[in-house]
C-alpha cells in the first residue's frame, strides 16, 4: 500500500504541472485483484480501490460502469448509487455483475481504478454458493471461534443479532455459543468440520435486508505431541582454560512452541554473576531438515575459578509436555602432554636417525675402538685354535712392470703395519714357508689355519702357476669348506673385472674391496689411516703376542 501511495503521489505531482487540456485524460491504475461478491437480493458495498488517496487530498469521487460515460447517481433512494467512496447495491441483482470504475478528480488531476462485481444465485438446495466461501483450517482443540467475515463496512454495532447455520441447518445445540458476530464451538472434534453460514440483518432506508457469509472450516487432528530433542547440552563436560571465553548454546529440536532458559541452582543465569561477564542471549528459531531448531546462548566472557565443576542447566518447557533439563559442566583441562610427546618422539626419531647415520659413517672407528677398550676382554683366537690371522695371496708371476710395487706392498708394507704395529700374524708364501715343503699341502694346511684370506689384486694378467693354484684353494676354503672371510685389496683401481675369476667377482659384489690409494711414505704406514682402519675392521681382533709365540720363518739372505 505504501508503494502504491508513493507512485500515485508522484503521478499527482507530475499531473499538477500539466496543462488543463492534458488533465482531462485520466490515469488508469488498472484493476483491483479481488472480486466483490454478493448473493441475489443481498446488499453489497463496494469500496473505491483508490480510497487511500482521499485523505488529505481534495478529490471528487465518481463511479461509472465500465463502457459507460454516465456517472452512477448519488441518490440514496436509487437501488444502485454511490455514497461518498462507496458504490452500493441495495439489493444486488444478477445483471449488476461486471466491472465498475472508481474515478478521482480535481482541477488538475484524474485517476481511475476498476473493481469487479459478481452477483450470484445460491446453489440448488443450499443457502450459499459452493465456489464463494471463506476457507480456514483449524487443529482439533478444546474450542473453536469462527467470526462472520467482512461485516465492518456494513454494520457499526457488532452486537447485532446473527444467525448461524451448519450446512444450512440452524445450530441449536448447547455447545454452540453465539456472541456478536462470532460463533464458538465447544468440545471441538473432526466432526465439526463443515460449512458454517452466518446471516446478519441490515436495515437500509427503512427496509431490512439480509447479509450472508459462508465459512468452510476444516478441523484436523492435532499432531502427536513429541518430546523435544536436546542437541546440546547432553549432561556432558567441557574443558576450558581459566580466563578463556566460552559460549554455551542450548539447542532443541521441536516443531511446537517451546521456551528455553539457562539456570543454575534453580536460578535463571541472569542472576548468576556480573551480567557483563555471564550473558544469556535471546531465543532463536531456525528451520532445518529435521524440523524447527530452537537455541539460546550462554556467553562467559571469561571463565573464573568459581565456574568450574558447576552444572549449568538448559531448561526446556513446551505447552503440552513436561519440562526437560540437561546440564553441562565446565572442567579444567587435563595437562596436555601431546606437544611434549610429539617433541619427545620427534627428537627420539631424530636421535635414532642420527645414531644410525653415525653408526654407518663411523662403524669402522666404533668397532676398532671397542676392540681396543676394556670391554672386549675375550680372546676368540684361543677358542678357534688357529695359528694365523691372515693368509696373504698376491700375483707373484706377472707380465707387468708394477710387480715391484706389489712386492714392496706385500712383503714390506703389510708386515710393517699389520704385524709390527697391529700384532697380527700373517703368512706370506715365499716368506714364511720352508724350502722343500710340498706347496699344495702347505697352502691347504696354512689356509685352514688362518682366520682371514687377504687377496691383493692389480691390473695384471696372472700366469696359471702357483698363485692361481693358491687362489683356487683359498676360494674353495673360503666359500665352501671353512667359509673363511676373504679381504680384497686393490693396489690400483681395477675398472674391468671381466677376466677375473668368478669367485673374485662374487666376493667383490658381496662385500666390496679396499683400495690402496697412498704412497709408500711414513704417513701412509700409520694404522690410523682410513685404508688401514678398513683392513683392521675386516680382520679379527688383534692380540699382542710375545716373541716366543711368533713363528716367522725367514729365508737366509
Amino acid at each position: 500500500m505504501l508503494g502504491h501511495l508513493l507512485v500515485l503521489t508522484l503521478h499527482i505531482l507530475t499531473f499538477t504541472c500539466l496543462s488543463a487540456s492534458i488533465a482531462e485524460e485520466c490515469l488508469d491504475y488498472g484493476s483491483e485483484f479481488e472480486l466483490e461478491y454478493a448473493g441475489v437480493g443481498e446488499p453489497l458495498y463496494v469500496v473505491c480501490p483508490l480510497e487511500f488517496l482521499l485523505e488529505g487530498n481534495n478529490f471528487n469521487v465518481s463511479w461509472i460502469r465500465n463502457g459507460s460515460q454516465t456517472e452512477i447517481t448519488s441518490d440514496r433512494q436509487a437501488r444502485v448509487h454511490q455514497d461518498q467512496s462507496y458504490l452500493k447495491f441495495i439489493p444486488a441483482e444478477l445483471h449488476d455483475s461486471g466491472p465498475y470504475q472508481c474515478i478521482l478528480r480535481n482541477s488538475t488531476f484524474c485517476i481511475k481504478k476498476m473493481s469487479r462485481v459478481d452477483v450470484f444465485n445460491y446453489d440448488d438446495g443450499l443457502c450459499y454458493k459452493d465456489s464463494v466461501k471463506f476457507l480456514r483450517e483449524d487443529p482439533a482443540a478444546s474450542s473453536l471461534v469462527i467470526q462472520c467475515p467482512k461485516l465492518d463496512i456494513y454494520i457499526d454495532d457488532m452486537n447485532m443479532e446473527v444467525k448461524w447455520f451448519k450446512e444450512c441447518q440452524p445450530l441449536d445445540q448447547k455447545r454452540y455459543v453465539v456472541s456478536g458476530d462470532t460463533l464458538t464451538i465447544r468440545d471441538l472434534s473432526k466432526q465439526d468440520s463443515g460449512n458454517y453460514t452466518c446471516e446478519v440483518p441490515l436495515v437500509y432506508n427503512g427496509v431490512t435486508y439480509k447479509i450472508s457469509r459462508t465459512v468452510l472450516s476444516t478441523v484436523s487432528d492435532l499432531p502427536e505431541d513429541t518430546e523435544p530433542v536436546m542437541l546440546f547440552p547432553t549432561n556432558n563436560n567441557i574443558d576450558v582454560e581459566l580466563g578463556e571465553p566460552i559460549t554455551l548454546t542450548c539447542e532443541v529440536l521441536y516443531n511446537g512452541t517451546v521456551f528455553l532458559t539457562w539456570i543454575h541452582n534453580e536460578t535463571v543465569m541472569v542472576f548468576y554473576d556480573d551480567y557483563t561477564r555471564v550473558i544469556m542471549g535471546k531465543m532463536i528459531e531456525t528451520s532445518t531438515r529435521d524440523g524447527r531448531k530452537h537455541s539460546i546462548t550462554l556467553n562467559f566472557t571469561k571463565v573464573v575459578e568459581d565456574d568450574y565443576n558447576k552444572q549449568f542447566y538448559c531448561h526446556v518447557e513446551t505447552l503440552t509436555s513436561k519440562s526437560t533439563e540437561l546440564y553441562v559442566t565446565l572442567k579444567k583441562p587435563d595437562p596436555n602432554f601431546q606437544g611434549f610427546l610429539i617433541a619427545f618422539f620427534v627428537s627420539l626419531f631424530l636421535v635414532i636417525v642420527i645414531f644410525i647415520i653415525g653408526i654407518r659413517i663411523f662403524k669402522v672407528d666404533i668397532v676398532l675402538w671397542y676392540r681396543e677398550s676394556c670391554l672386549a676382554n675375550s680372546n676368540p683366537k684361543v677358542a678357534d685354535g688357529k695359528m694365523y690371522d691372515a693368509y696373504i695371496i698376491y700375483p707373484k708371476n706377472s707380465m707387468v712392470t708394477s710387480s715391484y710395487e706389489m712386492d714392496i706392498f706385500v712383503l714390506k708394507v703389510l708386515p710393517e703395519v699389520l704385524e709390527k704395529q697391529c700384532s697380527y700374524r700373517l703368512f706370506i708364501l715365499g716368506r714364511d714357508d720352508l724350502p722343500g715343503q710340498a706347496i699344495m699341502d702347505l697352502v691347504d694346511e696354512t689356509i685352514s689355519q688362518s682366520r682371514r684370506v687377504i687377496i691383493v689384486l692389480g691390473n695384471m694378467i696372472c700366469e696359471e702357476r702357483g698363485d692361481d693354484f693358491e687362489q683356487k684353494i683359498a676360494m674353495y676354503d673360503a666359500l665352501i669348506r671353512n667359509k673363511i672371510k676373504v679381504i680384497l685389496i686393490e693396489m690400483e683401481k681395477i675398472i674391468d673385472y671381466t677376466n677375473m675369476p668368478e669367485s673374485i667377482k662374487y666376493i667383490k659384489q658381496k662385500q666390496g674391496v679396499v683400495r690402496w690409494k697412498g704412497e709408500f711414505t711414513e704417513a701412509a704406514l700409520s694404522p690410523n689411516t682410513r685404508f688401514w682402519k678398513n683392513i683392521r675392521y675386516q680382520m679379527p681382533p688383534a692380540q699382542r703376542h710375545s716373541d716366543k709365540e711368533l713363528h716367522y720363518i725367514y729365508s737366509e739372505d
